[in-house]
């Protein structure tokens, strides 16, 4: 792999947790010259997009469009620990604490490139049919991915 340019997104997996990687961008500052509150739940939605599409295999555009089903988030949580600022790389692990009969809890740490948290989130979204706008159980194919990865970050942190 070659190395990435300054404000290139990676992908990778370390020691069994799935880590998106990005620059924080000038646009993302406020006034203070740190990153704006909202954008460190941009970040891990982010990060949470990218993992559903490269490890789970079920990206949202396309299980809203061919699929039928959405995931919308019924519960969502942020602490913020420490700034980012432009120019800051931050290291994204997505989590996943809980898959449930229709529903998936996410956890995001957000660290910086001197190892820093700079923020913590979670979220729990349900499996829920878009016609009816109510909960469905989750595919198995989805959820024994799901299931795969919580096993693959138990054995790695074992």
């Amino acid at each position: 792999m070659s190395k990435p340019t300054e404000f290139e997104e990676i992908e990778a997996i370390e020691g069994g947790v799935f880590i998106h990687r990005r620059r924080v961008h000038f646009g993302d500052s406020d006034a203070a010259r740190i990153v704006y509150t909202p954008r460190f739940l941009e970040y891990a939605m982010e990060a949470l997009e990218v993992f559903m599409a490269d490890v789970i295999g079920y990206d949202w555009y396309t299980i809203n469009k061919e699929h039928g089903f959405g995931t919308p988030f019924v519960k969502i949580g942020m602490e913020i620990k420490a700034p980012l600022r432009p120019g800051d790389r931050v290291d994204i692990a997505v989590l996943v604490d809980k898959v449930g009969g229709s529903s998936i809890h996410f956890r995001t740490i957000g660290k910086r490139a001197d190892d820093v948290v700079a923020f913590e989130t979670s979220f729990v979204c349900v499996v829920a049919d878009q016609e009816k706008v109510k909960a469905v159980p989750m595919p198995g194919p989805m959820r024994a991915r799901l299931e795969a990865y919580r096993a693959q970050l138990a054995e790695a942190a074992a």
